[in-house]
């Protein structure tokens, strides 16, 4: 927040105003290159100097593509917010831990952080869904769990704040939008838990390729972390599950234990990480685990494209593996990434002038505190990249038929 500063009341009488020097003939730059206020001249000069080549720069740098564009649409993948651990082991100091809420709830930081990326998203979104909810401009879709489903409704809350008229309860700054979850185990889109023979397979192949890339080199730390937690460590999952939640006791000024202290580090957190990447480490994980999402996102802007779908706005509340496994999947697998809480993936649906041609941005918001999302772009889409040429791009990780294609 900004800190009010008082200014004195006590102005000389012998210093002229801004306006005083106006009105007076030769105008204000005149007046102040005058014998004796030489140094207010050149301070001037160089001020304009400076907007002057911001400017430019900006005239520069701005593509006549773009500054004509019209937005049409936006999807947004987000992670939902700070939670409590989902999980503990038998030998956790904390295990009877009370956590507010229970076990995996969103917790009130959490809720704050999905809040905040819900005003964010007002501002920069604002002038495309106008200052109230209309059903026809919003799809809400959720995973199954609370966590997610409170996310989004914290997200809505700010992202659609009632004026007066529209309080169902008068003081309440507050209106129900509706979120829809899908199950579990049909979930095809977020959570990618629906059956799917082929993708258990490819997974247990990505464990064992793993292992053998480690030559052994994890052992270890397996036998001696499965000694210290009195739980069976045997994989990098099982690690990325320990570390997710030493990571949570840390965040709530939990003391860790003394063993803990030499795994909680640079080394299990990259290794957490490549626990996340191992779900698409392969073209046919990114098309049948990634691609279903990936498919819908890109089917929502074509039937806008046609003017076949109204809807202004559609957002996923998810997971950090469905963030993982959707920017693995659209083909970005350099880096190893853990997603922060509230981190937001947005695709926008431009038109150019004329309304011919179809752009997509794509940009990521890495945490809630990030006020200007960063710009990605996809290889082979080139600048601007058309709605087109990513369905041509991305073609070999849209299944055709995910059922057909799960059971061969």
């Amino acid at each position: 927040m900004e800190k009010s500063s008082e200014k004195s009341s006590s102005v000389p009488i012998e210093i002229e105003t801004e306006s005083d020097q106006m009105d007076t003939p030769g105008g204000f730059l005149a007046n102040s290159c005058r014998r004796g206020r030489r140094g207010v001249c050149v301070s001037v000069v160089v001020f304009g100097a400076i907007i002057a080549c911001v400017l430019l720069a900006f005239t520069a740098f701005a593509s006549p593509a773009h500054t004509s564009r019209n937005l049409q649409q936006v999807l947004i993948v987000f992670r939902h917010g700070d939670k409590n651990p989902a999980e503990t082991y038998p030998n956790d100091p904390y295990a009877n831990h009370e956590w507010p809420d229970g076990w995996g709830a969103l917790t009130k930081k959490g809720m704050l952080q999905l809040y905040t990326l819900g005003q964010r998203l007002r501002v920069m979104y604002r002038s495309l869904l106008g200052d109230k909810y209309q059903s026809k401009d919003l799809l809400v879709y959720s995973s199954y769990a609370d966590r997610c489903i409170m996310s989004a409704q914290a997200l809505l809350a700010a992202l659609y704040q009632p004026g007066t008229e529209d309080m169902f309860i008068p003081g309440l700054a507050w209106r129900p939008i509706p979120v829809h979850t899908i199950p579990r185990h049909i979930d095809k889109l977020i959570v990618a838990k629906a059956p799917c023979p082929r993708l258990d397979r490819e997974l247990q192949q990505a464990y064992l390729n793993f292992s053998a890339s480690a030559n052994g080199s994890l052992d270890t730390m397996y036998r001696e972390l499965s000694g210290y937690t009195g739980k069976n460590i045997a994989s990098v999952l099982d690690v990325e599950l320990l570390y997710n939640l030493l990571e949570i006791e840390v965040l709530n000024n939990l003391k860790l234990p003394e063993w803990a202290k030499n795994y909680y580090n640079n080394r299990t957190r990259e290794l957490a990480a490549q626990s996340l990447a191992l779900f698409t480490s392969n073209v046919m994980q990114r098309r049948l685990r990634g691609g279903p999402l990936l498919k819908e996102i890109l089917t929502n802007m074509w039937m806008r494209r046609n003017g076949t779908d109204d809807r202004k706005m559609y957002l996923y509340s998810a997971h950090d593996l469905t963030l993982v496994t959707i920017l693995r999947t659209m083909g970005f697998t350099e880096e190893l990434t853990r997603p922060e809480y509230g981190a937001a993936l947005i695709f926008e649906l431009y038109t150019t002038a004329g309304g011919q041609d179809h752009e997509v941005r794509i940009s990521y918001l890495n945490n809630t505190e990030t006020n200007v999302p960063h710009v990605m772009n996809v290889k082979g889409c080139g600048e601007p990249c058309l709605l087109e040429t990513l369905f041509e791009v991305w073609e070999p990780v849209l299944p055709q038929d995910w059922n057909s294609e799960c059971l061969t």
